[in-house]
């Protein structure tokens, strides 16, 4: 009877039954309460049904907001973060040092077209460099741009399980897996299409293979080949939850176009080039072979009763230029490698979660074109090798506190060591 009674008024309330559906929340506590005078309800069972219905007044008003909105909308997600930074640099026995005041703003949104697609986008602070979406502050309070960082549509076909693919201009790590930066820097973000397919082979064993072409520059109206590239990575994933151990095992190769004889935007004037720095373009096409691998180890000390660090790993990147498009057989100063380790938590998301990293890389100058590698290693340059000490402290849910210290030096040119330290603070939602 008492849930007949509950009904009746909710259906009352949600349908517009009699003068109830506008009356407002008084006249159905009123009612509520004349239910208790005649002893139909108990005081007791008067509240619960007072907060039940509350509640499902409450969903039934998201639900009819949710509904009125276009499918797209429904289906909307945002992300972003917020970086402040403090950069203090400067190359040995320079007379000046540099200190800078940075920001990083970057807003990411996705929504679903239908079951199969997503389209998503980005927008973050900086300028044209694709290496940095840093905002120094300058310029007498300048109002300083937002661009578009990315842009893509990705297509998952559910006939084929662990395939999808991404057009436009979208975001690298889902589809090349690299465990440093010492050939990409983490804020380029590739325009063309990939591919990203991976299959469990047995339990704790996962292939996966990764494809892409990407256009580099598009030279007009001209007889001359637009520069671009394509990529294969194929590797496998390895885990044993008993053991507490992950690895990942992959190799790549890079098939440059267009890159000989060509002098491209944001090039560091590292690479080998025919005719000299001023006015010359690159000598190779810069085909390359390389090998990337970590592995991981949860609770590392857990066999000494330490349990307080979650988690280890090594890890490390290997390339070798194969070109010889210059008919000279092989590339001089044609190989790079880094190899580094991880110490603490595997994220650091939440208030004491910390992490400690340590990155040594060494990169000649033709192992790779310089418009690619990390920004801030000797300003994205080939020919340098030096040590990166990195440590992250959780402050809060979402919000962490970092160190970074870069010591470089070139391999071949003359110029000094450079060091570089940066301090952040960067709020996550």
């Amino acid at each position: 009877m008492k849930n007949n009674i509950r009904i009746f008024i909710v259906i009352a309330i949600l349908l517009g039954a009699a003068q109830m559906c506008f009356a407002g929340a008084t006249q159905v506590d009123a009612l509520i309460e004349k239910l208790v005078e005649k002893d139909i309800l108990s005081k007791a069972e008067a509240i619960k049904l007072k907060g039940e219905i509350a509640a499902d007044e409450k969903l039934a008003r998201e639900e009819g907001l949710k509904q009125s909105l276009p499918s797209w909308v429904q289906g909307l997600k945002l992300k972003g973060d917020l970086r402040l930074r403090t950069q203090w640099e400067r190359r040995q026995h320079a007379a000046e040092e540099r200190y800078r005041g940075r920001i990083r703003y970057r807003l990411g949104m996705e929504t679903k077209v239908s079951d199969s697609v997503i389209v998503a986008a980005g927008i973050a602070s900086g300028g044209d460099d694709p290496r940095s979406t840093n905002q120094t502050f300058e310029n007498s309070f300048q109002h300083p741009d937002l661009r578009l960082d990315y842009a893509y549509a990705e297509f998952t076909p559910p006939e084929v399980k662990g395939l999808k693919m991404a057009g436009g201009k979208f975001l690298m790590k889902d589809y090349l897996w690299t465990p440093t930066d010492l050939l990409w820097d983490t804020d380029i973000n590739p325009e063309g299409g990939s591919l990203h397919y991976e299959h469990q082979i047995v339990k704790g064993l996962t292939g996966y293979l990764n494809t892409g072409i990407w256009v580099i520059d598009e030279n007009g109206a001209t007889d001359r080949s637009d520069p671009f590239m394509h990529n294969v990575q194929g590797g496998v994933k390895i885990k044993n939850e008993n053991l507490g151990v992950e690895a990942n095992l992959a190799g790549v190769y890079y098939a440059f176009h267009g890159l000989k004889a060509s002098d491209l935007d944001h090039e560091k004037n590292t690479n080998t080039q025919r005719g000299g720095v001023a006015d010359g373009v690159l000598l190779y096409d810069y085909d390359s072979a390389g090998v990337s691998a970590e592995v991981s180890l949860k609770k590392p000390l857990g066999f000494l009763g330490v349990d307080q660090v979650e988690h280890a790993a090594v890890f490390g990147d290997y390339i070798h230029n194969v070109d010889s498009g210059d008919g000279r057989g092989k590339v001089d100063d044609g190989y790079g490698w880094a190899l580094g380790a991880r110490l603490g938590d595997k994220k650091v998301t939440n208030w004491a979660q910390w992490q400690l990293k340590y990155i040594y890389a060494h990169l000649e100058k033709d192992a790779f074109p310089d418009i690619f590698p990390d920004s801030d290693r000797y300003g994205g340059s080939t020919d340098m090798r030096g040590h990166e000490v990195m440590a992250e402290f959780g402050i809060n849910k979402n919000t962490t506190v970092g160190l970074d210290y870069y010591q470089i030096k070139r391999l071949r040119a003359s110029e000094a060591t450079e060091h570089l330290f940066q301090g952040d603070i960067v709020f996550k939602f």
